[in-house]
């Protein structure tokens, strides 16, 4: 940006000398020059020289116009260039949309000529097909598969193996690169007939009407939904509770508002609406109870449509007519049901048949056999068939009527006044007058005051100009022509440095802002709370990135907008003195103020409009960028035109309130421009009368009429510039207005953050506890806490468990029940509103060694962006994670801590079956994509666990992140958890991790019951 102000500020220069500055002394010369020879000459009466003014001065509006037109034209070319980086922006994308638009037309008609595609069958067939990634990975190779309507397909296979990109085939979001396919509906899309139904289904901002009948819009529904249908939709998933939390038409962000179970539920009961012929299930029950899943399975086989699943889950087997197992690199096998068998019918040539196996053919023999070895029988058991005993020892207490409930406090300060805030936010601009910002200001004031003196002085010369031409002395004008040439160059010189200034102090305030709010926004969590515990809605990305750019640009010329009124005021009224005397002045300020009082009064209310501006803005912005997000999910399920709906209809909230805005500024700116610019040119005609009537000298002599052509000439030009002053000023009154709109948006985040930075004040008996020593802590305790959402939802009262090394907790319950809100409370974004917590330290840095803390892995790992190798030691930067391996390891300083980090990685990715990432992906440890899109939510979370294994903490905190992993991979990893000595605190709906854990904390009805169990292994 730096470079561009520089180039700019040059360039500028020299445009504005040539065709500006240097045109207004040629534009002098043109209007003058005919005055001296010619038939415009005057002659020596004083009617003459009268006549002579008059054309004088239609000659200078005539020629000085056409100098602005092309002014005008040179600044359009200008601002063309600029905006030249944004239209090659759009244009890009109009193209690539079009070039998307006619490929998939094109191959359309390609697939139909060429048979990949056959519609409107009753089954669905792959013949031949190959699965191909977009970076040229064979995951399937030459698969012949048939789904008959009424069956029932099972796909497994390892993390990577393709068994969503095969959906992405079917979809045809993926092109089908060789075989065809034979499905229900019409085209290559998915549609009606094949409904999909994703792990994390995709939740439409809206009411809970609109997310049962995605994505179809309320005016294409072919049975429109009643109330007692959704209704019964909800009972059928034990939603129905949903119709009492929340107004049937509230629009909600749904995907924020309900736990991982809650959606998936939500997502089962828009399928039971659609009731399709074919379901693909991507996972969708990975967080839903065992007797939720089977209820679910039992529904959609009662509703008649065949359901092409994707699980992890043995016990599905019996759910399914075939079993679909796939290895990942191009290996697949079918298993057809005969009576309580799978018999393996036909299979790809080279699946399980490789004598070196490689690590991804291990995974896929591992979930072969624990497929085929379950029976009907088994289903929803334990695979392995561990044997447990739990006995009950601490439960809730009974509620008390007598005792106040707790109150979850939210992040509230009063809001400050404007002029505070104000305050406030020169303090973080100017933090010292004497620094850089303080200087650029000097130094902006410095060239105002050298632009007011430079135009006093071309005022000046456009007078005597006229008094050489009265005069007819030639030789003095073009020494005047001179002096004007080097005035332009002064001028275009201090325009433009003006300019450059006002540029970078914007920049500069940029710069302190933004640090400013990131200091407190990425400290303590507070851009969590900001965003959960305010009970507002913070657009802070659209505040941090856009509204503080438009605030400190806007800011910067206000300030260079201010000091000049006020300087040229002040010079021009003492100029206007010595010209008029007291009268004068006292005319022209009655006027100034009277315009003044007039406009302020009818001044709409700017700064609130402005901020709403911004506001529609962010929210336009969020739903695009929710789009990107979710594009997948929505690309399956056709919601195109319903995401269409839903942001168009934001834009037009948009559309709506700026035509309002405009309309205001188009009324207020007639007022303005009459008041400003149009009528002060009677009162500057007013003025010149008064100068004329009071001078005294004989008016027959050439120099009389000159030296009063002349004053005449240099009052007007006095007169015009304290107008535009005072419109600057009236100008600057409507600029604050706007401007306090985005100030009042900007600090009131400033002011949560500020607030997030403290703990939220509590009685001092139901404070929180935490040791100072953090690291010498061998236990996490919980004493009487009570656990309680943002929307005083009671989850669970009086919490106590004691969670000691070596004795892991799974926490279990119904979706929405707590179970993460526990591990909210434990990490503290949430605040403790009554009991006390003990915990080991939670920050991780290079000095906390292994065993030491805790550590957070969440159903979803957060893949960040950078190498693989930074994947693995987030949150830690890549030197932090060498000191810490050379310290782990013990070698000395001369060892190369690069290899020896790479080495233990290796180990790690060994460790959870991920090292053919480092063959897969260009560049080894250095490859550095978009993580998440190129893995699968199986390989994220075995990514997760592997971060988790780094930092080898004492306690490790797992919120279900293995349900998308397979059994095997997933008592693997916890068998490796165990081995390294981390205390696990988990929760999950898997049966199959009760053995792993030695107790269970269950929270039973998410309204403050829940029970601590042992757990005994026989």
């Amino acid at each position: 940006m730096n470079l561009v102000l520089h180039n700019n500020w040059w360039f500028g220069m020299i445009q504005d000398f040539l065709l500006k500055y240097l045109g207004a002394t040629v534009g002098v010369i043109l209007i003058i020059e005919p005055f001296f020879s010619g038939n415009l000459r005057p002659d020596t009466s004083t009617l003459g020289r009268a006549e002579m003014l008059s054309n004088l001065r239609y000659h200078t509006s005539v020629i000085m116009s056409l100098f602005q037109s092309l002014g005008t034209l040179s600044i359009s070319s200008r601002r063309l260039n600029r905006l030249s980086g944004y239209a090659d922006r759009i244009h890009e994308l109009i193209v690539i949309s079009r070039e998307h638009s006619v490929v998939h037309d094109d191959a359309s008609i390609q697939n139909n000529a060429s048979r990949n595609y056959f519609s409107e069958a009753n089954y669905i067939a792959f013949a031949g097909v190959k699965v191909v990634t977009p970076t040229g990975n064979v995951l399937v190779e030459n698969l012949n598969l048939r789904v008959e309507s009424g069956s029932n397909l099972l796909i497994t296979g390892p993390n990577g193996s393709g068994k969503s990109s095969l959906f992405r085939v079917l979809g045809g979001l993926w092109p089908l690169v060789s075989g065809y396919i034979v499905k229900p509906g019409i085209e290559s899309d998915l549609n009606k007939e094949i409904f999909y139904v994703p792990q994390k289904p995709y939740m439409a901002v809206g009411t809970l009407r609109d997310q049962l009948v995605y994505p179809v819009t309320e005016n294409d529904e072919t049975e429109p939904l009643t109330h007692s249908g959704m209704v019964e939709l909800l009972k059928n998933v034990d939603l129905e509770y949903l119709l009492e939390r929340y107004l049937l038409e509230e629009e909600i962000n749904w995907g924020d508002e309900l736990s991982l179970g809650e959606q998936q539920r939500l997502g089962m009961a828009r399928l039971f609406y659609h009731k399709p012929k074919f379901a693909i299930l991507d996972e969708c029950t990975s967080a839903v109870t065992t007797d939720m899943e089977e209820r679910f399975c039992a529904k959609v086989r009662a509703m008649g449509t065949s359901c092409i699943t994707i699980s992890h889950r043995p016990a599905l087997v019996a759910f399914h007519d075939m079993v679909l197992s796939l290895d990942g690199e191009g290996g697949w096998d079918v298993q057809h049901k005969r009576k309580d068998s799978y018999i393996s019918a036909e299979g790809g040539s080279n699946m399980f048949m490789s004598s070196e196996e490689t690590h991804r053919r291990g995974d896929a023999m591992a979930v072969h056999r624990a497929f085929a070895s379950t029976r009907k029988d088994s289903a929803f058991s334990n695979s392995k068939g561990h044997s447990y005993v739990m006995e009950t020892i601490k439960t809730s207490p009974a509620l008390d009527q007598k005792v106040s409930l707790s109150v979850f406090p939210h992040l509230q300060k009063a809001p400050r006044a404007l002029p505070s805030r104000v305050a406030t936010m020169f303090k973080v601009l100017v933090p010292r007058l004497l620094d850089k910002q303080g200087a650029q200001l000097f130094a902006v004031a410095l060239l105002v005051v050298s632009r007011t003196w430079i135009s006093d002085r071309i005022a000046s010369l456009n007078g005597t100009s006229i008094k050489y031409v009265l005069e007819q002395d030639k030789a003095a004008f073009i020494r005047l022509t001179g002096i004007s040439i080097l005035q332009s160059a002064a001028s275009s010189f201090v325009a433009q440095s003006l300019r450059y200034l006002t540029a970078k102090l914007a920049l500069g305030w940029r710069v302190s802002l933004t640090q400013h709010l990131l200091k407190n926004y990425l400290r303590k969590n507070a851009f969590y709370k900001v965003f959960h515990m305010s009970g507002r809605n913070i657009d802070a990305d659209q505040r941090i990135t856009h509204d503080v750019e438009k605030l400190t640009i806007d800011l910067s010329r206000l300030v260079t907008g201010m000091v000049k009124p006020l300087v040229d005021i002040l010079w021009f009224t003492w100029r206007m003195k010595l010209l008029t005397g007291q009268r004068g002045v006292a005319i022209l300020y009655a006027y100034m103020l009277l315009g003044l009082g007039f406009l302020r009064s009818v001044t709409p209310e700017f700064g609130d409009l402005a901020s709403k501006e911004q506001q529609h803005e962010g929210t336009f912005r969020f739903m695009h960028a929710r789009l990107r997000t979710h594009a997948e999910s929505i690309a399956f399920f056709g919601g195109g035109a319903r995401e269409k709906v839903m942001v168009d209809s934001k834009f037009k909230d948009l559309l709506d309130h700026s035509e309002i805005l405009l309309k205001k500024k188009w009324l207020f700116g007639i007022l303005d421009e009459f008041i400003t610019k149009q009528l002060p040119h009677n009162v500057t005609w007013g003025l010149s009368l008064l100068y004329a009537l009071g001078h005294k000298g004989d008016r027959a002599l050439t120099s009389t009429q000159g030296e009063l052509a002349h004053t005449l000439r240099f009052l007007a030009s006095v007169v015009s510039q304290s107008f535009l002053a005072f419109g600057d000023i009236l100008e600057l009154h409507r600029k604050y207005l706007e401007l306090s709109g985005g100030i009042n948006r900007i600090f009131e985040m400033e002011e949560l953050l500020d607030v997030a930075q403290n703990d939220v004040p509590l009685p001092e008996s139901l404070s929180s506890y935490q040791r100072n020593d953090p690291f010498d802590e061998d236990v996490i305790s919980f004493s009487d806490v009570d656990i309680i959402t943002p929307e005083q939802k009671f989850l669970a009262r009086q919490l106590t468990c004691d969670i000691v090394p070596r004795k892991s907790l799974l926490v279990t319950g119904p979706n929405g029940s707590g179970k993460s809100s526990v591990f909210r409370v434990l990490r503290g974004l949430w605040p403790i509103v009554s009991g006390r917590i003990i915990k080991p330290c939670q920050n991780i840095n290079e000095w906390a060694g292994p065993g030491r803390g805790v550590f957070y892995i969440p159903q979803k790992p957060y893949t960040c962006l950078g190498t693989l190798r930074d994947q693995i030691i987030y949150p830690l930067s890549r030197e932090e994670a060498e000191r810490r391996s050379l310290k782990m390891i013990r070698h000395g300083e001369n060892s190369d801590a690069s290899m020896l980090l790479d080495s233990h990685l290796r180990t790690i990715l060994e460790n959870v079956k991920l090292v053919y990432l480092l063959q897969r992906e260009e560049g080894g440890w250095d490859a550095d994509v978009n993580w998440e899109d190129i893995l699968s939510l199986g390989e994220q979370q075995r990514l997760g666990m592997a971060r988790l294994f780094f930092h080898h903490p004492k306690f490790g905190i797992l919120d279900e992140c293995t349900n998308a992993t397979s059994v095997e991979v997933e008592e693997h990893l916890y068998r490796l958890a165990n081995e390294m000595g981390i205390t696990v605190v988990t929760t999950s709906q898997r049966p199959a991790l009760i053995p792993f854990h030695s107790f269970e904390l269950r929270l039973i009805d998410g309204e403050g019951k829940w029970e601590l169990r042992s757990i005994q292994q026989l």
